[in-house]
């Protein structure tokens, strides 16, 4: 799922893809910002959770500022969220 990020070792792919799976029936029944509260919640930092939020919306069709949009902005990362 992350073969295209040059540099990525394998086994943080491999964490990421997990995250990913976890997070793709949350989506569906919850919507975004539930994904990113579970992310906060998991101890996800910024730049994974925008690999994962990039990947759940479509690698291919999501630009990265897009993704970088979604998880700066979330409530679940504000000061006190």
């Amino acid at each position: 799922m992350f073969e295209n990020v040059t540099g990525l070792q394998p086994e943080v792919a491999a964490k990421w893809t997990v995250l990913v799976e976890e997070c793709r029936p949350v989506l569906a029944r919850s919507g975004m910002e539930a994904v990113q509260a579970l992310l906060v919640q998991r101890g996800t930092s910024i730049i994974p959770a925008i690999a994962v939020t990039k990947a759940l919306l479509g690698w291919a069709d999501t630009p990265l500022l897009v993704a970088r949009e979604i998880v700066e902005t979330s409530a679940a990362r504000a000061i006190g969220g």
